[in-house]
């Protein structure tokens, strides 16, 4: 499911958060779910990169944020960095996803030739 730039890859949590927030007409706002899918620990992903668990739900406080705190989660040199979204990628992250396409395009290349 998607919502704005969200994709909420968990179809199962994202069932159970729109039992626990819909209205009684089966309407919700987008907020509410987001926090609610957040809460359950489900897997938020803005395009390609992975959202940090805790980015809409302050867990802490036990309630949705007002103003979501989102967070991007890199994995660089096997150590996980949270940037927030409204920060440029990383050159490290880009020199990375350049890397695995160039091996996933050998892979196919070498597929081909045999």
């Amino acid at each position: 499911m998607t919502i704005g730039e969200y994709e909420l890859i968990n179809e199962m949590k994202v069932e159970r958060a729109m039992a626990s927030v819909a209205k009684a007409d089966g309407t919700f706002k987008d907020s509410d779910l987001l926090a609610e899918y957040d809460k359950l620990g489900g897997l938020i992903k803005k395009g390609d990169d992975k959202v940090r668990i805790g980015s809409f739900f302050d867990f802490k406080n036990k309630k949705a944020f007002v103003k979501p705190e989102v967070f991007l989660t890199f994995n660089i040199n096997g150590k996980n960095v949270d940037v927030p979204a409204d920060e440029p990628t990383p050159a490290i992250v880009k020199a990375a996803r350049v890397a695995e396409k160039e091996v996933k395009e050998e892979k196919v290349t070498r597929r081909g030739k045999k």
